[in-house]
C-alpha cells in the first residue's frame, strides 16, 4: 500500500450512538416543524399546536392562513378554488404520515427509556423516519408546485417576500 494511501477510506465511516441520538431526535423535530409550515402564533400567547390543538384544529388554523395568503396576492375566485382544493388533497394526504410519524416517535421515545438501548432498533427506526420524512416532503412539494402552476411570478413573488418578512420577524424574537 502507498504511504500516501489512507487505510481508512475504503471503511464507511461508523456514526457514534451519540450523534445518531441527537439525530434521531432532531429529524422529528424538523419533521413537525416542516408539517406545521409556516404556522406562526395561533394564540396570543404561544405558537399553538399544542396539546389541546386537535387535527382539526390545526386544519381550522392552516385554512384561514391559506385564505390571508390568497388575500393578499389578491387570487381570483378560479385561483382560490384552485388552490384550496390543492391544500385539501394535501392535508388528507398528510394524515396518515402525521400519524405514522406519532407511532414512530412513540417507538422512539420507548426505545430510549429502555433499561438497554438496542442500537440496530434505533437505526431502523431512524430508517422510517427518514422515509416518512420524505414522503411528507413530496406531498408538500406537489401541493407546493400545483399552486405554483395556478398563481402568477406576480403574485409567488409577493407570497414569498411576506413569508420572508414574517420569518425574519421571527428570527428577532428568538423564534
Amino acid at each position: 500500500m502507498d504511504s500516501t494511501e489512507n487505510p481508512k477510506a475504503s471503511t464507511p465511516p461508523r456514526h457514534s450512538k451519540k450523534r445518531v441520538f441527537w439525530l434521531l431526535l432532531a429529524v422529528p423535530v424538523a419533521l413537525a416543524a416542516g408539517f406545521g409550515a409556516f404556522k406562526a402564533h395561533a394564540t396570543a400567547g404561544g405558537f399553538g399546536f399544542g396539546a389541546g390543538d386537535s387535527p382539526e384544529q390545526h386544519k381550522a388554523f392552516m385554512e384561514r392562513r391559506l385564505d390571508k395568503a390568497l388575500d393578499l396576492v389578491k387570487a381570483t375566485d378560479a385561483q382560490r378554488s384552485s388552490i384550496k382544493a390543492t391544500f385539501a388533497t394535501m392535508f388528507t394526504a398528510m394524515r396518515p404520515v402525521h400519524q405514522q410519524h406519532k407511532q414512530l416517535h412513540d417507538q422512539l421515545m420507548s426505545a430510549f427509556a429502555a433499561d438497554t438501548v438496542d442500537p440496530a432498533a434505533i437505526e431502523k427506526l431512524r430508517v422510517q423516519v427518514t422515509a416518512l420524512v420524505d414522503q411528507g416532503s413530496q406531498i408538500f412539494s406537489k401541493a407546493l408546485l400545483d399552486a405554483a402552476a395556478v398563481l402568477s411570478a406576480q403574485q409567488r413573488q409577493t407570497l414569498v417576500q411576506h413569508l420572508q418578512e414574517m420569518h425574519g420577524q421571527h428570527h428577532q424574537h428568538g423564534f
